[in-house]
């Protein structure tokens, strides 16, 4: 057990008596209910239902963006036809294949590749046969005289003038001499023999009379023979030997050198020459350029040629110089470079880019967030869909424009223009300023443009956004494009002349841009020319392709152009003409409210279309049971009349959720929607309340009424046109019962109406100041006041 002293107890007494104190103080400091600091206010507010998962869609959204757009590498921002200020200098070693030495060394082994010709031996053969028919006509010939004609023929095809004999023979005499080298061989069989012997190296190397492919096509010197059908039996063979030129002579030697070694007679040299000069007239070409095979040769020869490589050295070797256009050559060095100083980041380096991209995107989340949050619709980021649909706009967005920018298509600024104008329509236009410039910003830092594109890039998409306004036709569009062009041409001229960039051009590609000089004042003024073209060409064609998607923007976001709202209100909608047979007195009372409203709200810089298309719908309910309203009560019939207060005011009340259910069975949008069921907000039915409460009085039980049970369900007025709407639907009604509806009656009955429902706080959530309420007000009594303006009484006319 332990004992305090009491010098103990007399701490401990002190200790607790500081400790109550100080909970004492701080529940007083926390009885005065001072506003906490904005830290814990945000720390506070992280239990608020769904801020998580928005915040998580803006990171999966944020990180969309990093990789679609790849920033953990560094971009390409080279583009053919650009023009460097400055020479640019290689930032890395790198080798890259020299196409001029490379293709030298393959078309030198293609010249050194030996193709393949095929041999056909039958022209040799049927050579041979044709001679024979030939020395047995000459052989069956008796004598000169006797000789037929074919016989005749034949021989004066063989026949030749004797070599070396100066003073010359007959042809009888020559005809002598042959067949009597011939009597000795009557079947020719030496004489076939000899002459096969002496054909028998054309037979098997071929005959050609020339080359029938070039040198580039391979090897003149040396060919590959086969037999045909029998490529696996191909030899090479020198060309100098196919030559029919040099086969005729081999061919006569050897012809000679056999007949004199098979007939002893001095006259077979004379039949040997005869026959050596009609074989060699008549040699047939017996090889064919078989081109499938020897391409395929040249190929493979080709395809084992290794690339010739050049090597580009850091802080040396000039890729590009300055004041001349790349062309796909220095595209090409310049995209080599920046490969290779991709592969030499190393995983900390990618990190890096990664992470700064990161921040970057974060940075603009969070300041378009703020700005959304302190100036704009703070109401746009606790909506998980409306967010939702800001952020695929801006991920879509960029990742278009990022894939669009390649040197291929440089079309970049069209998605951007659509979405200007589509974040115009959606957001406004100075939501869409903001979220235009933060998207330009991103783009031109993920694609490596400099300045001079951003600015281009801000002026295409702040032009577009500043010149939209309301869209009242389809033509519209085509202006605000053709208005975007020319402020972005002039604007990429502008920017052009100012960086100086354009001054830097030495010279003009002519191939490329034949129509322009290739120096001077012209080329630069031709290049801008050609550059502006396309951006404001761009535009336009944003612009134009919006007009297209224009009901899907519409369907997708839920908002409506004036397009659009002109077609909604038109007369002969189904619903209207409904209303107008089944509850004359409210389409009426909808047209008259539907009048001022539109009035009241352009007076204070609202859409009036928008507000005049809801007036028109906002009471569609009624015609369910119109005969329970009194602007369709006919003959002072009065159904309430049979009816409890509780129960008239159940039937009152419906007249807004059946409306919502028909506006969203015909498929209204959301907006008309609002203005159905925040028209009334939470007003209280007061004739029925009264009446109940009257009834209550004089009951014996006297039960309590409540307020709650006669007041419409609301919501209250979410945004300023419902507002308006709210007011001028009250007045209007109201307006009905005045006896003499002067300008200071209604000016006093409008300001009564708008004071009770701003003291009955129906105008907490809508942002409606003391000042545009005054407006409205002013408004609403000048339209009612022309409304019911007096009229001049005429004799006998008696007052109503």
């Amino acid at each position: 057990m332990i004992c305090l002293t009491k010098r103990d107890r007399s701490v401990s007494a002190v200790l607790m008596n500081t400790t109550s104190t100080k909970r004492a103080g701080k529940e007083r400091l926390r009885s005065l209910d001072l506003p906490s600091g904005k830290l814990r206010n945000w720390w506070t507010s992280r239990a608020q239902p769904g801020l998580w998962t928005r915040l998580l869609v803006c990171v999966l959204a944020g990180s969309c963006m990093l990789l679609v757009c790849r920033t953990w590498q560094p971009p390409f921002p080279h583009r053919i036809g650009e023009y460097p200020v400055r020479n640019l200098i290689s930032r890395a070693d790198f080798r890259v294949p020299d196409a001029t030495a490379t293709e030298a060394a393959k078309l030198g082994k293609r010249r050194e590749a030996i193709v393949y010709y095929v041999k056909n031996d039958q022209p040799l053969v049927q050579l041979r046969e044709q001679l024979k028919d030939h020395l047995f006509l000459v052989l069956a010939a008796e004598s000169w005289e006797k000789m037929t004609a074919d016989e005749r023929r034949a021989f004066t095809e063989l026949d030749v003038e004797i070599p070396g004999d100066p003073a010359g023979t007959s042809p009888a005499e020559r005809f002598q001499l042959f067949k009597s080298v011939l009597s000795t061989d009557p079947n020719l069989e030496q004489t076939d023999a000899a002459v096969k012997t002496s054909m028998l190296p054309a037979a098997e190397d071929g005959l050609l009379q020339s080359l029938t492919h070039t040198a580039d096509q391979g090897q003149l010197r040396l060919i590959r023979v086969y037999p045909a059908g029998r490529p696996d039996e191909a030899r090479p063979v020198e060309v100098a030997k196919v030559r029919i030129v040099k086969a005729r002579s081999d061919l006569d030697f050897q012809l000679k050198e056999q007949f004199r070694q098979r007939f002893e007679t001095e006259s077979a040299q004379v039949a040997a020459d005869m026959i050596s000069r009609w074989l060699a007239s008549r040699l047939p070409e017996t090889l064919r350029y078989d081109e499938e095979l020897s391409n395929r040769v040249v190929q493979e020869v080709t395809d084992r040629v290794e690339d010739v490589m050049k090597t580009y050295s850091r802080g040396l070797s000039v890729l590009a110089p300055a004041g001349q256009p790349l062309g796909p050559a220095q595209i090409e060095l310049l995209r080599r470079e920046w490969e290779t100083l991709t592969q030499e980041m190393g995983w900390g380096g990618r990190l890096a880019r990664l992470v700064a991209y990161a921040g970057m995107i974060a940075a603009l989340f969070g300041l378009g967030g703020i700005y959304i949050h302190a100036v704009d619709d703070r109401g746009l980021l606790n909506d998980f869909g409306r967010l939702s649909r800001l952020l695929g706009l801006v991920v879509v967005t960029v990742a278009i424009c990022y894939w669009t920018s390649r040197d291929q298509w440089r079309a970049e600024l069209i998605p951007l223009t659509m979405a200007a104008m589509i974040s115009t329509i959606v957001y406004g236009r100075e939501l869409a300023m903001v979220l235009m410039t933060a998207v330009g910003l991103a783009v031109t830092l993920f694609i490596g443009a400099g300045i001079a594109t951003m600015v281009t890039l801000a002026a295409a998409t702040l032009s577009c956004v500043l010149l939209l306004g309301r869209i009242r036709s389809r033509s519209h569009l085509l202006y605000v494009g053709m208005g975007g062009a020319i402020v972005t041409s002039a604007t990429l001229i502008g920017v052009g002349v100012v960086t100086g960039e354009w001054f830097s051009i030495g010279e003009v590609d002519t191939e490329r841009l034949p129509w322009l000089p290739s120096t001077g004042f012209g080329a630069i003024l031709g290049v801008l020319g050609r550059d502006a073209v396309w951006a404001g060409g761009s535009v336009l064609i944003g612009a134009l392709g919006l007009s297209g998607l224009l009901p899907l923007v519409e369907k997708g976001f839920g908002v409506q152009t004036d397009l659009s709202l002109l077609e909604l209100g038109d007369a002969s909608h189904p619903l209207l003409r409904r209303l107008a047979q089944r509850a004359p007195g409210t389409y009426n009372h909808s047209i008259n409210v539907a009048s001022i409203a539109e009035a009241a709200a352009e007076d204070i810089g609202l859409n009036g279309l928008l507000v005049r298309v809801g007036a028109y719908f906002h009471d569609i309910g009624k015609m369910f049971k119109p005969e329970y309203f009194i602007e369709n009560q006919q003959d002072g019939v009065n159904q309430h009349d049979l009816l409890q207060p509780a129960m008239s005011t159940l039937v009152i009340i419906a007249h807004v959720k059946d409306g919502a259910d028909l506006a969203r069975s015909h498929h209204l949008p959301q907006p008309v929607i609002d203005f159905i069921q925040q028209h009334h907000g939470t007003t209280l039915v007061e004739y029925f309340y009264r009446e109940a409460a009257k009834r209550s009085e004089s009951d014996f039980n006297r039960e309590e009424v409540s307020d709650k049970d006669f007041r419409y369900p609301g919501p209250k007025p979410q945004t300023l046109e419902a507002a308006v709407l709210m007011l001028a639907d009250a007045v209007e009604s109201a307006s009905r019962t005045l006896v003499e509806p002067t300008a200071t009656r209604i000016a006093h009955l409008v300001s009564a109406i708008a004071t009770k429902k701003m003291t009955d706080g129906q105008f907490d959530e809508c942002g409606l100041t003391f000042k545009q309420l005054d407006r409205i007000k002013k408004s609403l009594v000048k339209s009612l006041t022309a409304i019911y303006h007096a009229r001049v009484k005429y004799p006998g006319q008696q007052t109503a």
